[in-house]
């Protein structure tokens, strides 16, 4: 009978000796796979929902503030646009910022922040905010730091205009501060003098500094479609990134069409002769307490009857990049609204159908 590996290594007390310790070394090669490198841990493009439309019998409403925190814990927003009859109807926090690793713990009950890179145990006006969402990240850095951007319902705080304090922004970089980013409140009401309005809101993670970190290529755009307006409007966006500063150069280029919505996928608008480019407009400064590194850039377009869709994107310059870490998009657009009713879309990333929802009128 021929003799098979099995027998042959049987056959020898040396072999026999030794097969324990090689079973034990292939096991544990098994159940212990050697580390890869993080370089896969991507970012997020921006996708999102649309949270108000032609179905809406009082208007919708959104205002975005933003607080820079750089080397600070938290700050003050200062909450004063309401209308006298408005009724909030959701209410959210974002914050951002960068840690040397990318071991997140989502869950605050659970983080320890000794072996959890991130941020998730924050508060606000000394609440503590349950169950946040990472909504991007950890997304690498060619730095070898980690991005990430957190979202928390906050509607039960957030209860009219006043002052909102955050704090317990001290564990991103090992709790030392130096890259936190910033956060922005934004807080959607309904109001009864207000007409139908297309309240758009776009967020994720989208990182860029000039090539691109190795987490991705750049950012993509974000595509608004709403109902053909019947009349002139204007367009209120305010866009929330972190990581400019006075030393790096970005732009936020923005484009409007009248014809179908482009799918944000293949489209970029940086370096587009059809798109219109606003240099330098991210300095880090952007926000109520002219703390770095956080934008709340608002900016107002005026749109032309017709028009069926407005497209953002920011975008790092290469020869003096800043770190752009771009957090969320909200679009707030009157509608001239006709008799049929249109069910507006946000339009997110290729890789998947965006997140979308209308609220109902009486919500």
């Amino acid at each position: 009978m021929p003799r098979t590996l099995w027998s042959c290594l049987f056959a020898s007390p040396r072999l026999r000796r030794l097969l324990p310790i090689a079973l034990c070394l292939m096991l544990l090669f098994y159940v212990m796979p050697i580390p890869q490198a993080n370089a896969g841990d991507v970012d997020v493009p921006l996708s999102g929902r649309v949270l108000g439309g032609c179905s809406d019998a009082a208007g919708l409403g959104v205002l975005a503030l933003g607080l820079g925190t750089d080397g600070r814990a938290g700050g003050t927003f200062d909450l004063n646009g309401l209308p006298a009859d408005a009724r909030i109807v959701e209410a959210w926090l974002y914050w951002n910022g960068d840690d040397d690793g990318n071991r997140a713990a989502e869950d605050p009950a659970n983080f320890n922040p000794a072996i959890d890179n991130g941020d998730p145990t924050v508060s606000l006006n000394g609440i503590a905010l349950a169950s946040p969402r990472i909504i991007g990240g950890p997304a690498f850095w060619t730095t070898g730091r980690y991005a990430y951007a957190y979202r928390a319902d906050v509607r039960d705080i957030v209860t009219g205009n006043g002052t909102y304090i955050l704090d317990g922004m001290d564990n991103f970089d090992d709790g030392a501060g130096g890259f936190n980013n910033g956060a922005e409140l934004v807080v959607l009401y309904r109001s009864g003098g207000r007409p139908p309005t297309y309240v758009g809101l776009a967020e994720g993670l989208d990182l860029d500094a000039g090539n691109g970190p190795s987490s991705g290529p750049g950012t993509r755009p974000v595509v608004f479609a709403f109902p053909p307006l019947l009349a002139d409007a204007q367009a209120h966006v305010t866009l929330f990134v972190g990581g400019a500063g006075i030393a790096g150069s970005s732009s936020l280029w923005y484009q409007i069409g009248n014809t179908a919505p482009p799918d944000p996928g293949p489209l970029q608008l940086a370096g587009s002769s059809q798109a219109t480019e606003l240099a330098d407009v991210f300095n880090g400064l952007h926000n109520q307490n002219r703390q770095g590194y956080w934008d709340s850039y608002q900016l107002t377009l005026p749109l032309p009857p017709g028009t069926r869709w407005l497209a953002v994107q920011v975008a790092s310059h290469i020869d003096t990049p800043a770190e752009l870490e771009w957090v969320g998009t909200v679009a707030e657009i009157p509608l001239s609204c006709a008799r049929d009713l249109f069910i507006p879309l946000v339009l997110g990333p290729t890789s998947g159908p965006p997140s979308t929802s209308l609220l109902p009128s009486g919500s």
